[in-house]
C-alpha cells in the first residue's frame, strides 16, 4: 500500500526544526556588522558557542566578550537567563512570534524587531527578531536598517543560488518540450 509506505518513509526524512536553523554566513555577517556599529561591539570580542554538539554552559566567555550567535530557539529563555544572571553580554537571533514568551527574562533585556524573514540553511523561513543585553533599559525597539541589511543579504543569497542552476543551451535546430510550451 502506497500510503503505508509513505508513512513509513516519512520517519526517516530530516525534520525542519527551529533548533536546526543554521544562519547563512552573509546574513550573520550583516547582523554582526549592524550590531557592532550600533552598540560599539568589537568584532574580536565576539563568541559563538552555538554549533552542533556545542555546550554554551561550559563554553569560555572571556571578560568583555559578547555572544553574537543563533541559539536553539526551543531553549532561548533558558539561554537568556543564563547570560543575564552571569552578566555576559549577548545579541541573539530569536523567532519574532515568540520573542516575548520568556516571563522571567522579558523585562531584563531588549527585543529588536526588524521585519526580517531569514531562510536558514535547513530551508526553514523564520520571521526573525533579536534579543540582547544591549539597551536593556528599553524592552522593545524596531530597527528598520537592520531589516534592510538582512533583506539585502537574503536577496544576494537568492540571486547567487539562482545563478548556480545550470542553464542549458541548445543549437538553433533543436526543439525542447519547454520551448514548445513557451511558443504555444
Amino acid at each position: 500500500d502506497s500510503a503505508e509506505y509513505e508513512k513509513f518513509a516519512e520517519k526517516f526524512k530530516p525534520k525542519k526544526t527551529t533548533d536546526d536553523c543554521y544562519t547563512p554566513q552573509l546574513v550573520y555577517d550583516a547582523v554582526r556588522d549592524w550590531a557592532c556599529a550600533e552598540y560599539g561591539i568589537c568584532p574580536k570580542t565576539i563568541v559563538r558557542p552555538f554549533y552542533p554538539g556545542g555546550d554554551y554552559k561550559n563554553a569560555e566567555y572571556p571578560e568583555g566578550c559578547t555572544v553574537l550567535d543563533n541559539p536553539p530557539f526551543s531553549i532561548l529563555t533558558e539561554i537568556c537567563r543564563f547570560y543575564l544572571d552571569r552578566k555576559i553580554k549577548f545579541f541573539l537571533f530569536a523567532p519574532s512570534l515568540t520573542v516575548f514568551s520568556g516571563r522571567s527574562t522579558v523585562m531584563r533585556m531588549n527585543h529588536i524587531f526588524c521585519d526580517a524573514d531569514i531562510t536558514y540553511e535547513n530551508g526553514a523561513i523564520v520571521r526573525t527578531a533579536f534579543v540582547t543585553s544591549y539597551g536593556a533599559d528599553t524592552v522593545a525597539q524596531t530597527a528598520p536598517k537592520l531589516g534592510e541589511t538582512i533583506s539585502a543579504a537574503m536577496e544576494k543569497i537568492k540571486s547567487e543560488r539562482r545563478g548556480e542552476k545550470g542553464k542549458y543551451s541548445y543549437p538553433d535546430h533543436v526543439l525542447t518540450a519547454a520551448m514548445l510550451q513557451k511558443y504555444s
